[in-house]
């Protein structure tokens, strides 16, 4: 990895430099078929200016050579084996062994800037009161190793702290910052309060977008608009198929539904209902997209259910007005995926 030139001492905080860990930082990394990646990106975790308190692996069932690298690092890192179940699966196993204050997520392809741990455990410890803590990232394709010092990076910036009202609204209208669990920190009380476990398996791929709608009902999140994270882009990721991950995303707010239903917050229940409208809605015109019109007329009639306000369920008529047309005023789509992987959910496995 090509790293920025400065000095590691000048990176360390008066209690690390003394060997003392103020917050734990544990990192996971469910792993699959991914031995082109892995050594980079567990490359990018140990060289962390702040290090984690432990590196927590779960090979989920792999073909390839992936638990044969993991094994080359068997000394810094713990390692678990079981069959494929998915990355919710996987992801729901490290946390139970997770023993850190501050629970930092890792795709088995992704990297961090030597910072990133640096920054977000000062996050943890500055905004006691948030839920979770994101950087930016920067998007990059192919098999390499990425040179950071391509994007240089702002640790004194400006960090948000996002009350739950407001992060809803952005994550569906702006969700490239909040896209990956690659780039944000959660506290693991937090994360332990969630009934059957962080991530959902019934929705594995698009796990992480049914977390980010329960989090806004638990507190805060912090956003820090500094790239420290690095996305891969492969021709192979599974997060393109956008017919799977727009159905999961519709799934996951059908499931967390209820949640916001409940609320004696009326405001931020009636934004997750116009929200949830409109997420039916994507998923219908990506149905007509793909020929699937019965199926595109079910979601648009349930969308008229989900929200009472005029302006979603007139866009919701058009729509349905639009399934009855000549296939010549429907949208179409080259092939049912290819959509950019930071849409509307995440990989699975």
């Amino acid at each position: 990895m090509l790293l920025p030139d400065y000095s590691r001492d000048s990176l360390l905080d008066n209690d690390l430099i003394s060997g003392e860990y103020s917050v734990k930082v544990s990192v996971l990394i469910p792993a699959y078929n991914c031995a082109a990646f892995i050594r980079m990106t567990l490359d990018s975790v140990l060289m962390q200016s702040f290090p984690p308190y432990e590196i927590l692996v779960m090979d989920d069932g792999s073909t390839d050579d992936t638990l044969s690298v993991l094994n080359t690092y068997k000394s810094k890192i713990k390692i678990f084996r079981g069959q494929n179940q998915g990355v919710a699966n996987a992801r729901n196993f490290l946390f139970q062994q997770a023993q850190g204050d501050l629970v930092a997520f890792l795709d088995h392809d992704d990297l961090w800037h030597p910072r990133y741990l640096e920054l977000q455990q000062k996050l943890f410890r500055k905004y006691p009161q948030a839920v979770a803590f994101f950087t930016d990232h920067v998007n990059f394709r192919g098999y390499a190793d990425f040179d950071w010092r391509v994007v240089p990076a702002d640790f004194e910036c400006e960090t948000e702290l996002i009350y739950p009202l407001d992060f809803l609204e952005r994550y569906h209208r702006v969700p490239l910052p909040f896209s990956s669990a690659s780039f944000v920190c959660i506290p693991k009380p937090v994360l332990a309060e969630i009934e059957g476990g962080p991530f959902c398996a019934q929705v594995s791929g698009a796990d992480d977008f049914h977390l980010l709608h329960i989090l806004p009902l638990m507190g805060p999140l912090v956003f820090a608009p500094t790239s420290l994270a690095a996305y891969r882009i492969t021709d192979e990721a599974s997060s393109s198929n956008r017919l799977e991950l727009t159905a999961r995303a519709v799934r996951a707010m059908e499931l967390v539904e209820k949640r916001y239903l409940m609320l004696s917050d009326k405001e931020l229940s009636r934004l997750f209902s116009l929200l949830f409208a409109s997420k039916r809605r994507e998923y219908a015109r990506v149905l007509m997209g793909v020929g699937k019109t019965l199926e595109a007329r079910e979601q648009l009639r349930s969308s008229f259910h989900n929200s009472s306000n005029a302006s979603s369920r007139l866009k919701s008529l058009i729509w349905l007005i639009v399934t009855y047309l000549p296939n010549y005023f429907q949208p179409t789509w080259p092939k049912p995926y290819r959509v950019h992987p930071n849409n509307s959910g995440q990989r699975s496995q």
